[in-house]
């Protein structure tokens, strides 16, 4: 019992019974007390106190009736506890009922996700398609272009949805990973194959039959690279002049057959020609585009006759070590300029050079033999 609440609403009878019998007790008390310090008072102080004593038994009934307020506060916990419990079963039951049907799902047939998922539908449609089918998503492939497969494992089989990020393009089926696999290593043949293609069509193609002044061929400021062949018994020399005439470089000065690539630096972009001396047929490949496969240092690069080969590298201090089998000029530069190495025949040995950049580079060869390029 608290007697210190405020509000009577949550009183009980003996709470109020107990709360009067405690102030008539006080009341009595107090006027027993002040009568008996008054002489024509002091008859009445029994009375007084007979009053008191009642106060206090009827004080005594409310209090050891009324309902203790631990008892109260003991059954509201258990009320709240009871509601606790029976929201926290309710969302267990919901949960493992939700488990149970994704658990009793009937696994997708390769039926079931050709239906569900199909060409032009978009990238978050088949999301929304996905979750609704119970397959699995093993990984997603390269079919190219920058393009991905996404791989769904059905019960039967395995179907791969081509996307481009918005827009599903095309769908196929596999039978196993294997075929899957296939998939991703064909495309990337084809991938390449298109590289390579785009990359041969980029080439300017010039060719001829004995002594030549060529058409201009138009180039950018840069390097260019000339892949050509000659087939005959007697001098080949190619010269490169620029518009106005002046010559600025003797690409090829061979004599009989040749076959090889050389490097030259454009000035500025414009329109060059090619002065030939021949006696049979001949043709250049001009390309100013780096190949496509390019090694990175540390490697090993060979070759045989003059050549012009690529490799990566990040900046910083370099050995070069050459070696070279035959009986005429070889020379190395780097990017066709700074020499690396000018001997005649045979040669083995190395040298240092520093790389400024990080990138691609080029060792412009001539030769007339097997050599080979070491750069560590």
């Amino acid at each position: 019992m608290n007697y210190l609440g405020f509000g009577l609403a949550s009183y009980t009878f003996f709470d109020v019974l107990g709360i009067i019998g405690l102030i008539g007790f006080a009341v009595c008390l107090l006027w027993g007390i002040v009568v008996l310090f008054i002489p024509t008072k002091r008859k009445h102080a029994l009375k007084a106190f007979g009053l008191m004593i009642a106060m206090f038994i009827i004080f005594l009934v409310g209090a050891l009736n009324a309902p203790s307020s631990d008892d109260d506060e003991y059954s509201a916990d258990e009320e709240v506890s009871a509601d606790v419990d029976n929201t926290s079963s309710t969302d267990t039951d919901t949960t493992q009922a939700e488990e149970k049907v994704e658990k009793t799902k009937k696994p997708s047939t390769l039926a079931d996700v050709k239906e569900a998922i199909f060409k032009g539908m978009s990238d978050d449609e088949f999301k929304t398609a996905k979750e609704s089918l119970n397959v699995e998503h093993p990984k997603s492939i390269s079919v190219g272009d920058g393009n991905v497969g996404y791989v769904l494992q059905a019960t039967d089989g395995f179907l791969v949805a081509y996307t481009d990020g918005d827009t599903i393009y095309k769908v196929t089926e596999a039978s196993t990973m294997d075929e899957v696999d296939k998939i991703e290593s064909d495309a990337e043949a084809v991938e390449k194959q298109a590289e390579e293609q785009a990359y041969e069509d980029s080439k300017i193609k010039v060719s001829g039959r004995g002594d030549t002044a060529s058409d201009g061929i138009k180039l950018e400021k840069g390097y260019a690279i000339f892949d050509g062949s000659h087939t005959g018994n007697s001098n080949f020399q190619v010269t490169v002049q620029d518009k106005n005439g002046n010559d600025l470089e003797n690409l090829v000065n061979e004599i009989g057959n040749y076959k090889g690539k050389t490097f030259l630096e454009i000035p500025t972009k414009g329109t060059y020609y090619l002065n030939v001396v021949a006696d049979g047929s001949w043709n250049f490949n001009i390309s100013q585009e780096p190949p496509l496969d390019i090694k990175d240092a540390p490697t090993t690069l060979q070759g045989r006759g003059d050549d012009v080969v690529f490799f990566n590298a990040k900046k910083g201090n370099y050995k070069f070590a050459f070696n070279h089998s035959g009986s005429s000029n070889f020379v190395v530069q780097l990017n066709g300029q700074s020499i690396m190495v000018n001997e005649i025949g045979n040669y083995s040995g190395s040298t240092r050079n520093k790389l400024q950049t990080d990138g691609y580079y080029a060792l412009v060869i001539n030769a007339d033999g097997q050599w080979s390029a070491k750069i560590e």
